[in-house]
């Protein structure tokens, strides 16, 4: 079999923006970050702010304990809902002009 690389976190940050943005309110959040280029500028500045993580295919992960790979995730998980709060919050701060332009009143 093959190996090849899988890039991770890509796919991982989409996920956690579309989990975190679950949780707010249609507007402005979900309306402002539709917006391509926002959405563009709030991944990159996610992506600028973690280590990328790869694995290879068809290679195991050394064995660790369940509990210390569980603890490992969910504090990784916790950072990365924290990292992307703020990062919606920075986008929308750093774009309030061009925003208030762009989405409409309700």
């Amino acid at each position: 079999m093959s190996q090849g690389l899988m890039e991770l976190t890509l796919v991982g940050v989409n996920q956690a923006i579309e989990d975190v943005l679950d949780e707010y309110p249609v507007h402005p959040y979900h309306s402002a970050f539709s917006i391509p280029e926002l959405r563009q500028k709030l991944i990159t500045h996610i992506l600028n702010q973690v280590p990328n993580r790869c694995v290879v295919e068809g290679v195991q992960e050394s064995s660790n304990s369940d509990q210390v790979r569980y603890c490992s995730r969910l504090q990784a998980r916790l950072r990365m809902e924290m990292l992307v709060r703020g990062s919606i919050l920075h986008i929308l701060r750093e774009n309030a002009v061009w925003l208030s332009r762009h989405l409409p009143n309700l």
